[in-house]
């Protein structure tokens, strides 16, 4: 699932090699094919769906994607999101959030203004009582029935309705004229033939979503121009490369007439008149060759710019690709030999490979993406590798508590928000833990064991703030418990284990250590032995 900025980068992406493109193809191929190019663009922008590729040009440069992959909404949303929506944590909303909210609905509420306001002109229309123009709609008849209407209200043809079109001509036009006529009635059924009024709706709704990106407001310009321009070729392609003269001198006629703004229907404009003008007079004769190389150049372009590097693949910044998929959910799932199989050389180069430097202060944001962008399962057997040595780790080795607990918990922090991203509910991490009492006799002045205690308990806990919250304060949260649930066991040696005091203190601990970054979310004693 993609965020709205790694749709709307992404989509940037796209908007600008398809501009390209057509500034330097528009009169060469075919029109269509930019309109399916645009197509493309519209569903990277609307569409969360990433399509991995190693095509992709996210695979060689994966810094473009780095400032959106955070697996948020909006910018400073971040746990927000699913927090308040499981109702145990109450959250503020962002400000981004409302400033990105507010701008959508009034750019929206605008639109359909403009769109009721027109319908209103619409409904007031007359059925056109012209014998030839009825008999070239039923000469060019499709599967949809399509109305003819005149109104005094417009100054140039439009054509409004998906299900139930309607093409809708001023009531001044010279009706004697059946060449202007022709060139008019053929420009609008194009746009009812491809459903362009439906198109347009899609680009609205991409506009809303994306207001604040420049780059979409150029596509929504830009797609609206090639959807005129493409039925401009459809009408000399009707009416062969001969008329080309004449239909243009139909658009500067009409050009000047319009003036009212039908963002949702589909007309003639005056708008980037002289490319269209030019469009026509250059517009290419059907070729293999001109198909051919719109199938390579659509091909392509959907290929490198529109998909996403294969899941696992890593930016210089530690920043991922993930799929759900490849989130393990346990260190302790794989199978171990009797004996390591890796060196101490390995062991070493692991440890210097993934304790970060000045990794205390970190936040947590950005220490658990680069962890688990270090210890990825595509990433050259380094997971595997980690396990192993958790197996097989002493417990009086230096480094046993950051790779056991600080690098451990990261991990389980990052699959447990991978997890609420995809389920669209709270999960929150869980930390587990034990607690060792060794029961000893006085044998003649020696300490002998003879027995002892052992209870393990896990406890879920929820990151308010994974920005401001440091790795160091973590830490001191979870090892903070830990030393309480063994304090307690220490304090009461004499005394057997019990689920409900352990819970108890369990409980205390969590709410007594937890703070306006990290809070305690529950906790449980899974297992109780005495020996």
């Amino acid at each position: 699932m993609m965020s709205l900025i790694e749709m709307t980068l992404e989509g940037s992406v796209i908007i600008m090699a398809i501009t390209l493109v057509r500034s330097l193809t528009i009169h060469h191929l075919p029109k269509k094919a930019f309109l399916l190019l645009w197509a493309v663009a519209l569903t990277r922008l609307l569409l969360p769906v990433r399509i991995s590729s190693p095509a992709s040009i996210y695979t060689v440069t994966p810094g473009l994607s780095d400032a959106g992959r955070s697996g948020i909404l909006l910018p400073g949303v971040a746990a927000q999101a699913s927090a308040s929506s499981s109702g145990r944590v109450a959250v503020p909303v962002s400000f981004w959030a409302i400033v990105w909210l507010a701008g959508g609905l009034l750019l929206a509420l605008g639109i359909l203004i403009c769109h009721i306001r027109n319908r209103r002109i619409y409904r007031t229309s007359l059925p056109a009582e012209s014998q030839w123009v009825r008999q070239w709609i039923e000469c060019h008849r499709l599967r949809r029935p399509v109305f003819v209407r005149y109104s005094d209200q417009i100054e140039a043809p439009l054509t409004y309705g998906v299900l139930w079109p309607v093409i809708l001509l001023p009531a001044e036009i010279n009706w004697s004229d059946e060449v202007l006529l022709g060139y008019i009635l053929a420009h609008e059924m194009s746009h009812i033939r491809r459903f362009d009024a439906l198109i347009k709706w899609f680009l609205a709704a991409a506009l809303c979503l994306h207001w604040f990106n420049p780059l979409v407001w150029a596509m929504y310009i830009l797609a609206n121009r090639d959807l005129e321009i493409s039925c401009d070729e459809s009408v000399l392609h009707l009416y062969g490369q001969q008329s080309r003269a004449d239909y243009a001198l139909t658009l500067v006629g009409m050009e000047e007439r319009r003036t009212e703004f039908a963002p949702l229907a589909n007309c003639f404009s005056r708008n980037a008149l002289k490319e269209r003008i030019t469009a026509i007079m250059k517009s290419p004769e059907k070729s293999v060759k001109n198909l051919v190389a719109s199938a390579v150049l659509i091909g392509v372009i959907t290929i490198v710019f529109a998909t996403s590097a294969p899941a696992g693949r890593a930016s210089a910044s530690g920043v991922q690709t993930i799929s759900r998929e490849t989130v393990q959910e346990s260190v302790f799932d794989a199978e171990y030999p009797q004996e390591p199989s890796y060196t101490k050389a390995q062991y070493q180069k692991l440890l210097k490979r993934i304790k970060l430097k000045g990794y205390e202060e970190m936040s947590i944001a950005e220490f658990n993406r680069r962890i688990n962008a270090l210890l990825s399962v595509e990433n050259d057997g380094q997971r595997e590798l980690y396990e192993q040595i958790l197996a097989f780790l002493p417990a009086d080795d230096p480094e046993a508590d950051y790779l056991c607990n600080t690098v451990q918990a990261s991990l389980g922090e990052y699959s447990a928000r991978m997890d609420e991203v995809f389920s669209g509910e709270q999960n929150d991490p869980v930390f587990y833990g034990s607690v060792e009492l060794e029961l000893e006799e006085d044998v003649f002045g020696d300490r002998v064991v003879t027995g002892g205690r052992h209870a393990d308990y896990e406890f879920s806990y929820r990151i308010l703030h994974q920005d401001k919250l440091t790795v160091k304060e973590r830490d001191a949260f979870l090892q903070n418990i830990m030393h309480s649930m063994q304090d307690y066991a220490d304090e009461n040696y004499g005394d057997p284990f019990t689920e409900e005091g352990l819970r108890k203190i369990l409980t205390i601990a969590g709410k007594k250590y937890a703070t306006d970054k990290i809070s305690f979310t529950g906790g449980k004693i899974t297992n109780i032995e005495s020996y």
